[in-house]
C-alpha cells in the first residue's frame, strides 16, 4: 500500500509539474527583457515578464511617469518593447501577442496589478 502511494504522489507531482505554464523554458529570454526594459526605461522602477503558454507575453511595469503618461505614448513604448521582445526571442520565438501593462506602484511584482493600464504588443507581423 506504501508503494502505490508513493507512485500515486510521484505521478501527481509530474502531471502538476508538467501542467504549469509559466514560461520556464522561456527563463533566459524573460530576464534579458527585464533587464533591457530597466536599461531603456530609467523611470521604470519595477518590471515583471510572463509568458503564458509559449506564445503570450505580459510585461507589468511599475512607473509613476509611464502611469500619468498618455496612451498614445504608453503604445508607443508598447510597441518599442514587443520590438525588443521579438529580437530577444528570435524570430524562431513562439511569441505571437502580448500586452504591456502599466501601473504607477514603483514595487509592484504583480503580473497582472489590479490598477494596470493596458496597452496591446503585436509581435508577429501576420502572413
Amino acid at each position: 500500500m506504501n508503494t502505490f502511494r508513493t507512485v500515486l504522489t510521484a505521478l501527481l507531482a509530474i502531471v502538476m509539474l508538467n501542467s504549469c505554464s509559466s514560461g520556464e523554458g522561456n527563463m533566459a529570454q524573460m530576464n534579458q527583457l527585464k533587464d533591457s526594459i530597466f536599461a531603456a526605461y530609467p523611470t521604470v522602477a519595477a518590471v515583471t515578464v510572463n509568458v503564458q503558454n509559449d506564445n503570450h507575453l505580459i510585461i507589468a511595469v511599475g512607473s509613476e511617469d509611464l502611469y500619468a503618461a498618455d496612451a498614445a505614448k504608453r503604445q508607443g513604448i508598447a510597441d518599442e518593447m514587443g520590438a525588443m521582445a521579438q529580437r530577444i526571442f528570435g524570430e524562431k520565438g513562439k511569441l505571437e501577442h502580448g500586452k504591456m501593462l502599466v501601473t504607477r506602484n514603483e514595487m509592484n511584482q504583480d503580473a497582472e496589478p489590479a490598477d494596470a493600464l493596458v496597452s496591446e504588443m503585436t509581435l508577429k507581423k501576420a502572413n
